[in-house]
C-alpha cells in the first residue's frame, strides 16, 4: 500500500503562514523531494479570496476592518472564503500524473478528490454529493468548497469543511454590498451553506472530523498516511513566503485587480 504524509499543521493567528505552507508544500512537491501529502488546517478569523479574484467585489472590507479580520489572496483560484476556527480546511498535494488522477480532466479531478471527504462525512451519517464544479452540498445546502493550482506536473487541490463556524458572520463579510458598478473578474457563486452540527444534530469535536477525514482518505485513495511535520526547507519556504508575499498589502488586496 502507498504511503502519503499527513500533515496536521496549523499557524491559527497567523493566516499568511497558513497560505505560505500551502505554497511550501507545493513547491517542494514540484521538485518532487516530499511524498504526496494530505493536510488538515485552520484560520482563526479570515477571508481568503481567490488568485484572480477582485477583493472589493467579494469581501465587504468595512465589516472587515471593524472586526479586524485580515483578508487575504491565495495562490489557487476559486471563490472567496471565510475562515474561523469551526471550519476545517484539508489540502492535498499530489503529482498529476499519478495514477489515481491521470487522465482525469478538472471536474472529474474534483468530483474524485472529494470522494474522500465524502466517504468521511459517512461515519456520521450523513450522505453528501459532489456538485460540480467544485463544491460538496448536503440536502441542497454547501458544506464545503474546493480550489486548485496546477503547475509543472503537480496538482494542489484544498477545500473547506463547515463544521461548526459562524454562518451569520459569514454571510456578512462576503456581501460586498455592490452597487453595480464594480467590475468583476473570478466571482463567488453564493449558495445556502449548512455546518455538519447543525445537519448532524450533535457536538462535533475538530479531531473526530479529522480523523474521519483520514479515514475517508485512505479509504478512497488506498493508501496510508502517516503523521509527519514539515521539513526543514518547507519551513524555511513558507517564511519567506509569509513575509514577502501573504504579509504584503500589495499581493493581498490589489494583485491582479482592476
Amino acid at each position: 500500500m502507498e504511503r502519503w504524509r499527513l500533515l496536521d499543521v496549523e499557524a491559527p493567528s497567523q493566516p499568511e503562514m497558513n497560505l505560505a505552507i500551502e505554497e511550501a508544500v507545493f513547491l517542494k512537491k514540484i521538485k518532487n523531494e516530499v511524498p504526496p501529502t494530505v493536510r488538515f488546517w485552520r484560520n482563526r478569523k479570515a477571508v481568503v479570496i481567490g488568485y484572480s479574484q477582485n477583493v472589493e467585489a467579494e469581501v465587504n472590507l468595512a465589516l472587515c476592518r471593524s472586526m479586524g479580520i485580515k483578508v487575504l489572496r491565495r495562490f489557487s483560484g476559486g471563490g472567496a472564503v471565510y475562515h474561523d476556527l469551526g471550519n476545517l480546511n484539508y489540502t492535498i498535494v499530489l503529482q498529476s500524473d499519478h495514477h489515481l488522477i491521470k487522465g482525469l480532466d478538472i471536474i472529474e479531478s474534483y468530483e474524485f478528490f472529494t470522494r474522500g471527504v465524502i466517504m468521511g462525512l459517512k461515519d456520521f451519517g450523513l450522505e453528501a454529493i459532489f456538485n460540480p464544479p467544485s463544491d460538496i452540498m448536503i440536502h441542497d445546502r454547501k458544506v464545503s468548497g474546493n480550489a486548485q493550482s496546477r503547475k509543472r506536473g503537480v496538482i494542489l487541490h484544498h477545500g473547506t469543511l463547515l463544521v461548526k463556524t459562524n454562518l451569520s458572520l459569514l454571510t456578512r463579510i462576503l456581501d460586498a454590498q455592490q452597487d453595480g458598478t464594480m467590475p468583476k473578474k473570478v466571482t463567488s457563486h453564493k449558495k445556502p451553506v449548512t455546518n455538519l452540527v447543525d445537519e448532524t444534530g450533535r457536538s462535533l469535536t475538530m479531531n473526530e472530523v479529522k480523523e474521519s477525514l483520514r479515514k475517508g482518505f485512505e479509504r478512497v485513495f488506498s493508501v496510508k498516511l502517516l503523521k509527519e511535520n514539515l521539513t526543514l526547507d518547507e519551513k524555511k519556504i513558507a517564511e519567506t513566503l509569509c513575509r514577502e508575499k501573504y504579509s504584503r498589502r500589495e499581493w493581498n488586496l490589489f494583485f491582479n485587480t482592476f
